[in-house]
């Protein structure tokens, strides 16, 4: 599995791309019309990255446009490459309902705010960290103990991976369970298929 990286370079601008040069990972930087000065230590770093890096410039203005265009390559690189790993950088939440959608069709996909977030692949289609906890731990409690609702199903997970999770990331593990068919809710109620 390789990462993908789509920087939104209208929304953060403070990028070292020095941290990436060992990983497997794809670099594709969306500058804006107006953006027509780039920081020569970007340009270096970028340069290091040879052929895995592109850069994609978004012609006209609007609401919105260079975020489109992210969507949209997400799409092509996604649809190309489903088993990879995608991760927009951006402060902008407005991505993600996309990235909700995607975890729901399977597609690896997160928002973060740094390079520093990037680190190695962590999460793959397999089951591996937190998310191979609570799957392994549901496998283990058996039908009679599993939690039948949202609310029980989010407590109980918070419980095995501890209280100090984010809301946000205990948001990613229930929609990667539900994502991958593990976990259906019918009427209000959870079925399990593991």
């Amino acid at each position: 599995m390789s990462q993908v990286l789509l920087i939104d370079y209208e929304n953060v601008q403070k990028i070292n791309l020095t941290e990436i040069e060992g990983m497997d990972c794809r670099v594709s930087v969306f500058t804006g019309s107006s953006q027509s000065k780039i920081p020569i230590e970007l340009v270096s770093s970028a340069q290091a990255l040879g052929e895995r890096l592109s850069w994609v410039r978004v012609d006209g203005n609007g609401p919105n446009a260079l975020d489109f265009h992210i969507a949209y390559y997400l799409g092509v690189y996604a649809a190309k490459n489903p088993a990879d790993e995608y991760l927009i950088l951006s402060r902008d939440k407005g991505f993600d309902p996309l990235i909700k959608h995607l975890t729901r069709e399977r597609v690896l996909c997160r928002r973060i705010g740094s390079i520093s977030e990037l680190g190695p692949a962590k999460r793959t289609r397999g089951q591996d960290g937190e998310y191979g906890k609570v799957v392994a731990n549901l496998k283990k409690i058996g039908k009679d103990q599993w939690p039948r609702s949202k609310k029980t199903l989010r407590q109980h997970i918070k419980s095995l991976v501890g209280k100090d999770q984010s809301e946000e990331k205990l948001d990613q593990l229930i929609e990667r369970l539900f994502g991958s068919k593990q976990i259906v809710e019918e009427h209000g109620r959870i079925t399990y298929r593991i």
